[in-house]
């Protein structure tokens, strides 16, 4: 008899196969492929997010009573100028710069309008010095609570807009800007601040 030659029992091709895919790492399926691609996303956007908000600033502002000192003179056609008297209070009043920005709102119109300090006096006044020097009628008077210094600065209206001496007025200043994280009273210590 003829010796027979033996098969191999499986082809080649089939165990090279085989062998592969028992040599390939195999990850455990705890969550399907697109919950694990909305995770990283997410992910992504909320450190995206906090980067935004880490760079991202945002004006610091002083509110200040006032009134204007002189009636407006014109710019030009359209625009006037009038010169107001901002009281602000002193524990912020080393943060007011001259050139500063602020936006003054008159006690005669609900608009805004933005206006730019020019002097800064260095005397601190008591709110019933201010009164009496100043002559500020009682509501005015009213919002002055605390020592304060005299700011002017002028504003910029419409030219059509009539302002008389002694208007009441509300100012913002701008003093500086701060991060947008140092609001969140937990971060703001962490962060701190300006």
């Amino acid at each position: 008899m003829v010796p027979e030659k033996r098969r191999p029992l499986f082809r080649e091709h089939a165990l090279q196969q085989y062998m592969q895919r028992r040599e390939n790492d195999i990850l455990p399926r705890i969550v399907s492929p697109p919950v694990f691609l909305f995770s990283w996303l997410l992910f992504a956007l909320v450190i995206g997010s906090g980067v935004v908000a880490w760079l991202t600033r945002v004006p610091i502002y002083v509110n200040s009573a006032g009134v204007a000192v002189s009636n407006e003179y014109s710019i030009n056609a359209r625009q006037s100028e009038v010169n107001v008297l901002v009281f602000v209070p002193v524990n912020t009043s080393n943060a007011v710069r001259s050139g500063a920005h602020g936006i003054t709102q008159f006690a005669s119109s609900s608009q805004s309008f933005e206006g730019t300090i020019t002097h800064l006096d260095s005397i601190v006044l008591s709110p019933g010095t201010i009164q009496r020097q100043y002559q500020l009628s009682c509501s005015t008077a009213q919002q002055i609570r605390v020592p304060s210094v005299a700011v002017s600065m002028y504003v910029v209206i419409p030219a059509g807009m009539h302002i008389y001496s002694g208007m009441p007025l509300q100012t913002r200043i701008q003093t500086g800007t701060q991060r947008v994280l140092a609001l969140i009273p937990i971060l703001g210590g962490w962060i701190g601040g300006p």
